[in-house]
């Protein structure tokens, strides 16, 4: 595309063109050829020196304007920028490379060498690199350890290029960039990924990470062996594409939820993967985060766990028979004190019936206990079913009282029930709430002071429903307090240990969280000791398969 220039040129030797031509055809002037000839140069010769002038303008400022970006480039450029003629000596080097070498600014560096700027060590060593740019005249990067007169280590990245001069080389350009904390930082990294490595070759069990896309990041050996293909052929596949097909929608499902939820799940099933037989595997599945707490994979854990399985329904059989066992002849001796109660056997004295109704009461305690100790093996295998009914709660606490009141009587205990609830009607488990109520109410007599009374208080607040169980005790430390719902608890409190009291507070947490209510204990210096709990005043129903966990 012609510019304005060039037009105005083309008009210029137009316009000239014809007023030679007129002065020619004139008849006043009749200019003759030669003249004409004489003046044409003489206007072209001076308008190429006009047009010369103008371009040498033109390339003038361009020059001026690259040297200015050159000179600001060299002057704030972060990185170490350095000249050197042909033998080596410095011709030039930008402020930062002064600053670094502790040369002032005003101070000229031409004439030195490395040998006067660093140790002899990291001298030789730049020498080295500078004459391969010289003989060569190639362009060289490296990466160097240089050590300073002021005993300070940094580790550049540096690019050396010939300079040519009429074709000859007659120096080097050095360009030096500080990479020493992203050295420091790729060693942590190397430091950390191996002990990632470690962690992950020496767990007993399955355990890889995956992008959230399903992609295998990285994978134990347990893996290796599993699906007998080596970490290589391994990363950046997806298994539930290849090894575990039977369940890939399922696990899609799970790893949205993640990455929606952020939260980890884990689930114990009977799985046939990884070309192996049907099995029992503990899965644990929990998102990896980055800076922005956004989930950018998952950590997957897959732990076969049939031996304990075949452990448990031992247990489990063994607890079954022995509850059964003992409940059977306790049942025989409660059913044949009930008939001489009601006289089927003939009439007693007040205090033969008073001797036989406190054996009664002991035996219902007793089965009451053995119901406990299989609830709570029931409990963890989810065996154990919330059948919500609306019932009486105070009749419900009023008839628990008076089934291990006996228990009391022996150690000189008044069990006290106070209620404020003006609608007793609630709608929960009452089989299981009952022996969570047991439960607490054995708690406060075995371990409250002879003599003394047991308070139940009943109360509402917010649509819940809260129980509590005062009774006077030795008081309980804190770091005790902390453990005394646990079902195995350590030996410095081995005496609260007990199958009426031990296990009996851990199924009632088991519960109370079954109703989605809260168990709680306080224990105080004055000797005063609560238990209790607090549940929604109507327990929604729940799927026949989910119990208490």
């Amino acid at each position: 595309m012609l510019t304005k220039r060039v037009y105005g040129k083309i008009l210029f030797y137009f316009i000239f063109f014809i007023l030679i031509t007129f002065l020619i055809k004139s008849p006043l002037i009749h200019l003759s050829l030669k003249d004409a000839s004489v003046i044409s140069l003489v206007v072209l010769w001076i308008h190429s020196l006009i047009d010369k002038r103008y371009l040498l303008s033109k390339l003038s400022q361009k020059f001026n304007n690259q040297k200015s970006l050159i000179n600001n480039l060299f002057i704030n450029c972060p990185n170490l920028i350095y000249l050197k003629d042909n033998n080596f000596n410095y011709i030039d080097c930008n402020p930062q490379m002064k600053k670094l070498i502790c040369i002032d600014g005003n101070t000229d560096i031409a004439g030195k060498n490395d040998f006067d700027i660093f140790p002899t060590e990291t001298a030789e060593t730049l020498r080295q690199y500078d004459k391969k740019v010289i003989e060569k005249g190639e362009i060289v990067s490296y990466k160097i350890e240089k050590k300073f007169f002021t005993g300070e280590t940094k580790i550049y990245d540096t690019i050396l290029a010939p300079t040519i001069n009429k074709e000859k080389i007659s120096g080097v350009l050095g360009i030096m960039r500080d990479i020493t904390q992203t050295e420091a930082l790729r060693e942590k990294y190397l430091i950390k990924n191996a002990q990632l490595n470690s962690i992950l070759d020496n767990v007993p069990f399955v355990i890889y990470l995956k992008d959230i896309e399903g992609r295998v990041i990285a994978c134990n050996k347990i893996l290796e062996d599993y699906i007998k293909q080596p970490v290589k052929n391994i990363i950046g596949k997806n298994l539930s594409e290849m090894f575990l097909q039977d369940i890939s929608e399922k696990i899609k499902k799970e790893d949205a939820q993640i990455i929606k939820d952020k939260k980890k799940i884990s689930y114990e099933s009977n799985l046939n993967i990884f070309g192996k037989e049907k099995s029992w595997y503990s899965v644990s599945k929990s998102p990896i985060f980055n800076d922005d707490n956004e989930v950018i994979g998952i950590i997957v854990y897959f732990i076969n766990i049939d031996d304990e399985k075949k452990l448990q329904a031992r247990k489990e059989t063994f607890v079954a028979t022995l509850t059964h066992d003992l409940k059977t002849p306790t049942t025989a001796q409660m059913n044949a004190m009930k008939l001489l109660l009601n006289g089927s056997l003939g009439p007693l004295n007040p205090q033969q019936s008073e001797m036989v109704e406190l054996s009664l009461n002991s035996n219902i305690y007793m089965s009451n206990m053995i119901s406990t100790i299989l609830a709570t093996y029931k409990s963890e295998s989810g065996e154990v079913l919330l059948k919500p009914e609306q019932f009486d709660i105070t009749e419900l606490i009023s008839a628990t009282c008076k089934e291990i009141c006996n228990l009391a009587r022996t150690k000189d205990q008044n069990i006290i029930v106070k209620s404020s609830i003006d609608n007793p009607l609630i709608t929960a488990d009452k089989l299981q709430l009952k022996r969570a109520v047991v439960n607490l109410i054995s708690n406060a007599i075995t371990y409250g002071f002879d003599k003394t009374d047991i308070e139940v208080l009943l109360r509402e607040e917010d649509n819940r429903i809260f129980l509590d169980v005062l009774n006077h005790c030795r008081y309980i430390p804190p770091e005790r307090m902390k453990e005394i719902f646990l079902k195995y608890k350590s030996s410095e409190n081995a005496k609260f240990n007990k199958a009426s009291t031990g296990l009996g507070l851990y199924l009632s947490k088991q519960i109370i969280n079954a109703h989605s209510g809260e168990i709680h204990a306080n224990s105080y210096e004055n000797q005063t000791c609560i238990f209790g709990f607090s549940i929604p005043r109507v327990q929604k129903p729940v799927p026949e398969e989910s119990g208490v966990n």
